[in-house]
């Protein structure tokens, strides 16, 4: 078999993987499964040998991952019903001033976007952001795009995100690593994205369903008054408008401190296991406690655990024991098929030569090496719409690449992530939930979420440079 007619067939592969997702709608996880069990037969591993390979691919991954992906999302539904993540935002809102309100929602938005998907998280949140841009008078072309791309970003490079968490297992980086170096090229994207958007000239007001409450209607002026009063509640300022919708969405009040605490703990648990396990003595009982804590699974459960006080009196009834635990099954069950079959491609590939000819085909471009990932995740990113399946797709050709590349597992991770934020236009949900709840025109959409998208991942990608050039990674 020739290495021509490998790259050929390898080529033809990705081609209909973004043709049936993009332009017939396919699912996902159905034309991924077509796509690797076609590639397996082409390649000569035969039909039988090709499903082998599918299954033990899908089962060794899954193993590895499955149940992070299950806490993570549970955990993300637990902050939602609990009234957390409103209470985290509202808490944002009033450290800032009527001027810095795009950098509380910034704020909220990076903090909530690590246990939810940024989608989840404007559905919550875009009625306390549109009262505060009729009270503020800032246009939603800012503060809806804000809202979603602190999100976005952080469920593009910091687990427990689907993605990232698929993507981290594949490749084999630690937990530990891909949340701190996550979070080192995700922050700087949200800040240059965020610089963007508040520079926006256009003015959009929000949608007159989420405002029409509002003493005076929404036709009413919005109150032109500004200093710290307009964000603190001292006047007419936003975190009036944020706290009633709070207390309106809400199905108690929550402290800040426990609304923090199940989104930090596993963070803190699994980064301090990463840095502290190696040096603390082998065998001792308490390097076995701290390895047991901090592991990613059993920090992701303790997170579960922690969520629970949230909801009070009722954390003992079936509808948070059991009912909320399913809900959270049911948003796991697609990131969890996506990423078995992700493994699957990644073993097809690394099986049946492919990688050894895309490996040589890349060296005699003359490219860095690392650019090949972020192109890969931010190509499959565009025309799909998904992130996730942008950061997933790209680690899974790129992990049988690594040998013979010479990179880094964590540099290609940060890599993907960096490029599977590239970007977000017409063919994604969270585009159009956003553009619409934003109360936006498509081109209104393309030049906010659009381009800011694109900011954060070549931010991103250019502090991963950085960070090659110093040595940090």
């Amino acid at each position: 078999m020739s290495d021509i007619y490998i790259l050929l067939a390898f080529v033809a592969a990705i081609a209909v993987l973004v043709l049936f997702i993009a332009r017939f709608k396919v699912h996902p996880v159905a034309t991924l499964f077509i796509v690797v069990v076609a590639l397996g037969i082409v390649l000569g591993m035969g039909g039988t040998g090709t499903i082998e390979l599918v299954t033990t691919g899908f089962g060794n991954t899954l193993a590895s991952v499955g149940l992070l992906i299950i806490f993570g999302c549970v955990l993300g539904k637990m902050l939602e019903l609990s009234g957390a993540a409103l209470k985290i935002t509202e808490s944002a809102l009033s450290l800032f001033s009527r001027n810095k309100v795009p950098w509380a929602i910034a704020l909220a938005s990076t903090v909530l976007g690590i246990p939810l998907i940024a989608d989840t998280a404007v559905v919550m949140l875009i009625p306390i952001v549109s009262a505060l841009a009729y009270r503020t008078g800032i246009s939603m072309m800012k503060l809806g795009p804000i809202l979603y791309l602190g999100a976005y970003v952080m469920t593009s490079v910091v687990p427990p995100g689907p993605g990232p968490l698929a993507s981290a297992s594949l490749l084999g980086v630690g937990m530990g690593e891909a949340i701190l170096y996550g979070l080192m090229v995700g922050v700087p994207g949200v800040i240059t994205a965020t610089i963007y958007l508040s520079r926006t000239k256009t003015h959009v007001p929000p949608k007159p369903e989420f405002v029409e409450h509002l003493v005076g209607g929404p036709d009413a002026p919005a109150p032109t008054g500004g200093g710290a009063g307009s964000a603190t509640g001292t006047g007419s300022g936003g975190t009036d408008a944020a706290a009633t919708s709070v207390e309106d969405g809400a199905p108690h009040r929550v402290g800040l401190a426990g609304s923090l605490l199940p989104i930090l703990a596993p963070i803190l648990l699994i980064v301090f296991a990463s840095l502290a396990g190696p040096a603390l003595p082998e065998g001792a009982w308490a390097t076995d406690a701290v390895l047991f804590v901090g592991e990613p699974t059993m920090a992701l459960f303790i997170a579960c655990v922690l969520a629970l006080p949230l909801f009070r009196g009722r954390w003992r009834d079936k509808s948070t024991l059991n009912d909320l635990f399913e809900a959270g099954l049911k948003v796991a069950a697609m990131p969890l098929a996506l990423t078995g079959v992700g493994g699957a491609l990644a073993t097809i590939i690394r099986e049946t030569g492919v990688a050894e000819n895309i490996a040589t085909t890349i060296e005699s471009t003359g490219l860095s090496p690392v650019i090949i990932p972020f192109l890969i995740a931010a190509a499959v990113c565009t025309i799909t719409g998904s992130n996730i399946l942008g950061v997933m797709t790209s680690a899974a050709i790129m992990q049988p690449l690594l040998p013979a590349l010479g990179l880094e597992p964590l540099v290609v991770y940060l890599a993907c992530a960096t490029g599977a934020q590239i970007m977000k236009h017409a063919n994604s949900s969270g585009f159009w939930v956003t553009t619409t709840l934003s109360n936006m025109t498509v081109g209104q959409g393309i030049r906010s979420i659009g381009v800011a998208s694109v900011i954060s991942g070549v931010t991103g990608f250019l502090v991963l440079n950085i960070m090659i050039a110093t040595g940090v990674v």
